[in-house]
């Protein structure tokens, strides 16, 4: 916040409660019916409310630089990224071309001589043919437990299990 802003808004606060004094005092002149009393009092409570004038033209010039730095402030920071924006995008660029030179980037497996003898012992992976759940050579629906081990199938074992909470 601007100081003239800050300065501003205390001084017009202040100003407009001190008018209060002066009013209270022209209200009892004005019952007692002193003429003069009252004047001076309006005189002072009008010099109070100038005074708060000043203070609020003074809060607006504030406000005013208060808006055009944030406006300047604003167009600094739009400027970086419009700038960071752009480097982001030759740097992109740089990165497709040398992408683009060397081909674009893949994993590679290389098989263990071990391996390359297994799968020409068995004829390779090409050879094996899939097996269909019909054949007999599948192996037998097994149930395991939390161990690993095999557990017995229980409608196998012919034992019937209650359900019923």
């Amino acid at each position: 916040m601007n100081v003239k802003t800050m300065e501003g808004l205390a001084g017009a606060g202040t100003s407009v409660s001190l008018v209060s004094t002066p009013m209270n005092i022209a209200k009892e002149a004005e019952r007692k019916g002193d003429i003069d009393k009252m004047k001076r009092a309006m005189g002072y409570a009008a010099g109070m409310m100038d005074e708060a004038d000043q203070y609020s033209k003074k809060t607006s010039e504030g406000m005013k630089l208060d808006a055009e730095k944030a406006r300047e402030q604003e167009k600094l920071r739009q400027e970086a990224l419009v700038e960071a924006r752009k480097e982001e995008r030759e740097e992109l660029e740089k990165r497709l071309e040398e992408g683009g030179q060397e081909g674009p980037k893949t994993d590679s497996v290389e098989i263990s001589p071990e391996g390359k003898a297994q799968a020409a012992g068995t004829g390779g992976a090409d050879a094996a043919e899939p097996v269909s759940p019909d054949s007999g050579s599948a192996a037998p629906d097994a149930t395991y437990d939390s161990s690993g081990v095999p557990v017995e199938a229980v409608q196998a074992a012919g034992e019937n299990v209650d359900v019923r909470v």
